[in-house]
């Protein structure tokens, strides 16, 4: 995504000599009345700042109303991508072929109505960009298109005229001052936006609640329309300079000094290259943030560490041409690229920021290759707009491949895997199509993609030729270094030998490297066809990755990493609850021994589910009981109750069950409007054991939901809170605290469960009572609301 970058040609370049003031024609004393300088430097960093500070504001607002998934920041990016190429659009056309005075005329309309829509809005809703109750979506939406239509109310406006920032006001500057380079805006504009994406995270988001985040943000955005409509009413208008000014003589032989001086080099085929680069880094982007979400939780830390790399990168590659070498970044890339693969399909280490660790390194390998390349091959000034557009096109063709076509294409978050090796492609087609090329580093990626090539490929060789040592990289390693040293050995004896025709011949090692990661992508390929073959059941939607795995003795549920149901093919014992909801777990415990006979009248038990997973707590039901599921993925559902179920507990349970699909929480409030409340006897809430957690259901707000829904006051609200990275235990301490509940929480091997109630006695049925303890707290209470949470606080 291409979010307030303005890639200038002449970056690195040393700004033109400065002419004289009064030496323009028909403008001999107008200088004194031009915007300082400090006033465009104020409103660049200012716009690039708001740019992306909105964009995580709401963001997060609207991540709980589509259950947290990670798809969610994805589809915003989509969104904010086509504005920011609509931006660009207006910045050209307006720019180019409007005279100063119309520019004036119409971008201090658009400013004020700006301001306008943001007033309208805070009168409407009571914020300025928070959208009221009433745009949350409904279980029928389409989930993308109800974003963009949330997005389009509240943000459109005010994120258009920030994107068209940089460029207009970089060509308004030219305009004030031609004798200096714009460019310098360019360097300022990325410091800004750097500081607004690193500022939410780490300040806004933790010293301020939502509501008040969109208020704050309001003040600087109206100081940044007058700084913006200052800038406009004194921009003078456009004179022809002095024939004999030194600064036009300056600017020429800048210009026949770039790269790609002659407008006319700017062919299809760049233009082919431009974007196909820039769709390149962009699926990268979306795919690690899709990624990281996945594998670790859905916060905007992890929505910012992507944007940022991307970012820097960006500014990197533009600065200078010296900090983008091919020699150095192509195997910087292959190794990032084994290793990403690696994790993807072997699996890493357990800690957290191991595999955070090792997507950031192959994103980061990635954009600057793209951006290195695109900065390479960046046109003369006269073709700058159309690589502007080219750019901004592949960012948005990235996000469209990402968002919309990929969950349509492929069972499984794959687009990650694709880039890589799409980037890798490309790079080496440099490299082959290099006129001068340099052996050696392209030897050192051939070597490097080959040590992790021989463990994916070796699962392929005939059964007589299998060795458990071809399955480690440290065999690889040694065949590939050992490869490595002989060449350079022989490169070393016949280097004068080979001087006269070294051009050709070393471009072999590139096709070498060009070789070894075709075979690498073709066995990452067959890994991935042999899983979903071994699969019973594997299919994509907006919310994940879901399969259906299928072991000798029974059959899985998972969702990314996370397991969330297991069955036994045996039929005398599939009936049996396993995992976490085990008899000898919390929940396990609660509903075996729950009284049913005692109540007046008799009568079973109201159970309600939120997550309905393989539908394991249908087991624990009995002819009178009555189970009520709340299930956001339409795809669960139908792995329990559709025509064919994969998993039995629904259908074989004796009691009354029944599945509401749409958002849990939205569900539970809909039904109170309809009348229903204190109909159940237990609540579960079985929603966080996957990492990309959705916040709302564990918000004041959201146990104000429960308890109404509940029984009062034998009612007993059971959450499981067991989660690799997060530890919830202080949030549900200080939901505990806020509503003056009883609580215990029950360990089970590896599971973890919480229970609270009004009424102690039920937390101390026969059996639950020797295993419940209080809640085991390693951080201090926290009370999250529906305007202020943090994920980061409980990072374990």
């Amino acid at each position: 995504m291409k979010l307030a970058i303005v890639p200038a040609a002449t970056i690195n370049e040393p700004p033109p000599a400065a002419s004289s003031e009064g030496r323009l024609l028909g403008q001999p004393t107008a200088s004194d009345h031009r915007p300082p300088r400090a006033l465009f430097f104020l409103t660049i960093f200012l716009s690039a700042f708001l740019l992306f500070q909105v964009q995580l504001i709401i963001g997060k607002f609207i991540l709980p109303s589509f259950g947290g998934a990670p798809a969610v920041w994805n589809t915003c990016m989509l969104w904010f991508q086509a504005l920011l190429l609509l931006g660009y659009g207006y910045a050209h056309v307006v720019g180019t072929f409007a005279k100063p005075r119309v520019q004036r005329a119409v971008h201090i309309s658009l400013l004020l109505a700006s301001v306008i829509f943001l007033a309208a809005l805070a009168a409407l809703w009571g914020s300025p960009l928070i959208p009221a109750s009433n745009w949350k979506p409904q279980p029928t939406d389409n989930p993308v298109w109800k974003i963009i239509q949330v997005l389009s109310v509240s943000v459109t406006l005010p994120f258009f005229i920030l994107s068209t920032t940089g460029p207009l006001l970089q060509k308004w500057f030219s305009i004030a001052r031609p004798g200096e380079s714009p460019y310098r805006l360019y360097a300022l504009s990325n410091v800004g936006s750097l500081l607004g994406l690193l500022s939410y995270p780490f300040f806004a988001e933790w010293a301020f609640n939502i509501h008040q985040q969109a208020w704050i943000w309001s003040a600087p955005y109206v100081a940044f329309v007058s700084l913006c409509a200052a800038i406009a009413t004194r921009l003078p208008g456009i004179a022809r300079p002095v024939a004999d000014s030194p600064a036009p003589r300056a600017e020429a032989a800048q210009i026949a000094a770039a790269p790609s001086a002659d407008p006319s080099t700017a062919k299809p085929r760049h233009y082919l290259l431009w974007i196909t680069l820039s769709t390149c880094s962009s699926v990268m982007l979306l795919a690690t943030t899709n990624r990281l979400c996945q594998d670790v939780a859905v916060i905007p830390l992890l929505w910012v560490i992507p944007l940022s790399l991307y970012l820097i990168s960006f500014v990197i590659t533009f600065h200078s041409d010296r900090f983008y070498q091919r020699r150095l970044f192509a195997p910087i890339l292959f190794l990032a690229i084994g290793l990403a693969l690696r994790a993807t399909f072997v699996g890493s280490a357990s800690h957290v920021f191991v595999p955070v660790a090792i997507y950031c390194l192959a994103l980061f390998s990635v954009c600057m290759v793209c951006h290195g390349e695109l900065a390479r091959s960046k046109p003369a000034a006269a073709k700058l707009t159309s690589f502007y557009f080219m750019v901004a096109g592949g960012g948005v063709l990235g996000g469209i491949f990402v968002v919309l076509v990929a969950p349509q294409l492929f069972r499984g978050f794959w687009e990650f895997e694709i880039a890589l090796i799409a980037c890798g492609l490309l790079l080496l087609a440099g490299g082959i199509s290099d006129p001068r090329p340099e052996p050696l580093p392209w030897a050192i990626a051939a070597a490097l993609i080959f040590v992790f090539l021989i463990p994916q490929a070796s699962r392929y060789l005939p059964a007589q030729l299998h060795y458990r040592v071809l399955n480690s990289e440290y065999f690889s390693a040694a065949v590939a270094a050992a490869t490595f040293l002989s060449w350079a050995c022989a490169r070393h004896l016949r280097r004068n030998s080979l001087a006269a025709s070294a051009p050709a011949r070393a471009r072999w090692p590139a096709a070498l490297a060009c070789a070894f990661l075709t075979a690498f992508a073709i066995a990452a390929y067959l890994r991935v066809q042999g899983e979903v073959q071994a699969s019973l059941f594997q299919g994509r939607n907006f919310f994940g990755v879901t399969y259906v795995l299928n072991a000798p003795e029974y059959i899985m549920l998972k969702s990314g990493s996370t397991l969330h149901g297991l069955e036994f093919k045996d039929r005398s014992q599939r009936h049996n609850p396993t995992i976490y909801y085990r008899r000898a777990s919390g929940i396990g415990l609660l509903l075996s021994n729950y009284p049913r006979t005692s109540m007046n009248p008799p009568r079973g038990i109201n159970l309600g589910v939120v997550g309905l997973g393989a539908g394991t707590l249908a087991a624990y039901a009995q002819p009178s009981d009555h189970l009520r599921y709340y299930e956001i993925d339409p795809t669960v559902i139908q792995l329990s109750q559709g025509a064919q179920p994969l998993f039995h507990f629904v259908q074989d349970s004796p009691a009354t069950i029944e599945a509401v699909l749409g958002d849990a929480r939205l569900s539970l409030e809909r039904e109170l409007a309809e009348g229903r409340a204190h109909d159940f006897d237990v609540l579960v809430v079985d929603a966080f054991s996957g990492d990309a957690i959705p916040v709302h259901l564990l918000t004041r707000e959201a146990m104000e939901i429960y308890l109404r829904r509940l029984q009062q006051p034998s009612g007993v609200i059971a959450i499981h809170i067991s989660n690799e990275y997060l530890d919830l235990a202080p949030v549900l301490a200080g939901l505990r605290d806020a509503y003056q509940l009883h609580a215990v929480e029950v360990q089970d091997v590896t599971n973890l469960w919480v229970l609270l109630s009004k009424e102690p006695a039920m937390l101390q049925l026969a059996n639950l009572a020797e295993r419940a303890r209080p809640i085991t707290l390693k951080k201090s209470p926290i009370l999250w609301t529906d305007n202020y949470s943090n994920l980061f606080q409980i990072l374990k």
